[in-house]
């Protein structure tokens, strides 16, 4: 239930602030929330530019941790709490699952890039992004968002494309969710 009413308030918040508060058309909205497409070949190349840059970074990051632990010997990579949140609501019902990461991603991108970025900035944007994943209760979960957050914000701010956005983001997940349910 809480997960619906999250989606819902994601995917409204920008209708009502956009037609409600800034009273702009329809047509006004759709230009701003929907950049205009940019051809078959951009969108693609940009989202699988993304999705490498989205691994570069997880890569950095891991790398970080890593380094953190070993010199402070302060165990940060808690990613097992994910693992095990992502394993339950996958074999609970993996076709709901799915359903609910190619949507949610979707109004993810919609709401954090498209909507926020241009309104709050990155920085602001990417940690409110960051606070919505609390919900695993993992400190590298936090840190890795967060920063791969950023690179989705500059990515957005960069090319104004919520494609390439949403389908370098679903693509890094899916890998994500595989390596979590098979290793």
């Amino acid at each position: 239930m809480y997960a619906l009413i999250l989606f819902l308030f994601l995917l409204l918040a920008p209708l009502f602030y956009l037609r409600v508060i800034k009273e702009q058309t329809w047509l006004e909205i759709r230009i701003k929330l929907f950049p205009k497409y940019q051809g078959h070949k951009k969108e693609l190349l940009g989202s699988l530019a993304l999705f490498g840059a989205l691994l570069f970074g997880f890569v950095i990051i891991a790398g970080g941790i890593t380094l953190v632990e070993e010199g402070s010997g302060v165990a940060i990579n808690d990613l097992d709490k994910v693992e095990g949140i992502i394993t339950e609501e996958f074999t609970s019902n993996a076709l709901l699952f799915i359903g609910i990461i190619v949507v949610g991603l979707f109004v993810e991108e919609l709401f954090f890039r498209s909507f926020l970025v241009p309104r709050v900035g990155m920085i602001l944007s990417t940690l409110v992004f960051t606070a919505l994943h609390a919900g695993y209760g993992s400190i590298a979960e936090m840190i890795g968002v967060f920063f791969l957050g950023l690179i989705l914000a500059y990515w957005f701010k960069r090319n104004k494309s919520l494609l390439q956005n949403y389908l370098g983001h679903l693509l890094y997940d899916i890998l994500a969710i595989a390596l979590y349910l098979i290793i």
